[in-house]
């Protein structure tokens, strides 16, 4: 796993506090917006390194690469907007010495367009070496889906979630990030190498409305049912 994958996963749990005056999600960007986004982005790269979520960090369940009894697969959900997306893609092109151009945050912002997505920072439940015959078997019963391009693991057992917003129900397909391996720290102190990786959720919320409460509903590779609510008009 690379500095900057290894970053990716460890940046959701860096959670810091939103200032200033309330906020609106912005379904689609303004070049002022653009601007500003593009430069907090790079700000936070060259200043401190860390992305802070702030409130864009919905829930955070495991904080660090020990283990409890009780950890749940999904260490953290985060919701990205444009406007959040866009900043985030600037602080991560800041990171590997290729800021972003004003052409490329234009083209960048156009593909969020009226869209969100849910981030869910997970965890293999098991050891890396029992991934591959438990695939075997949730392929067997119809549950996991044949990946091309990645090594076979709990990822693949993501279906669909839905998203309920202003009275309607949508659904979205998993996407999949990873599966990367780490060392973790069970609970009795011992190290054991598991997978990692990042689902997305991305809704077009076309017409349908940008403030208030909306509902996440999905299962990790478990079976757990999560629900995460999450309120637009909290967030830019």
């Amino acid at each position: 796993m690379n500095v900057l994958q290894r970053f990716r996963v460890a940046a959701v749990l860096s959670a810091g506090v939103l200032t200033g005056s309330a906020l609106a999600l912005t379904p689609v960007l303004t070049p002022a917006l653009t601007d500003q986004a593009v430069k907090e982005g790079d700000s936070m790269s060259r200043t401190t390194g860390v992305y802070t979520w702030g409130s864009y960090l919905l829930k955070t369940y495991t904080d660090d690469i020990r283990l409890t009894a009780n950890s749940p697969e999904v260490d953290g959900i985060a919701l990205g907007t444009p406007y959040e997306r866009l900043r985030y893609e600037s602080f991560l092109d800041t990171f590997q010495d290729r800021p972003l151009t004003a052409a490329q945050a234009k083209v960048f912002a156009q593909k969020w367009n009226n869209k969100i997505t849910f981030l869910l920072y997970t965890h293999s439940p098991g050891p890396v070496s029992q991934e591959e015959e438990l695939w075997q078997q949730a392929y067997s019963r119809g549950n996991a889906t044949e990946t091309k391009g990645r090594e076979h693991s709990y990822l693949d057992l993501y279906q669909s979630a839905t998203l309920t917003v202003g009275g309607k129900t949508l659904t979205a397909k998993p996407e999949i990030d990873g599966p990367y391996g780490d060392q973790f720290t069970l609970p009795a102190g011992t190290p054991e190498f598991r997978y990692l990786g990042v689902v997305h959720y991305t809704f077009d919320l076309t017409g349908l409305p940008t403030s208030g409460t909306v509902t996440l509903k999905f299962k990790d590779s478990s079976g757990k049912t999560y629900a995460q609510q999450a309120n637009l008009s909290q967030l830019r």
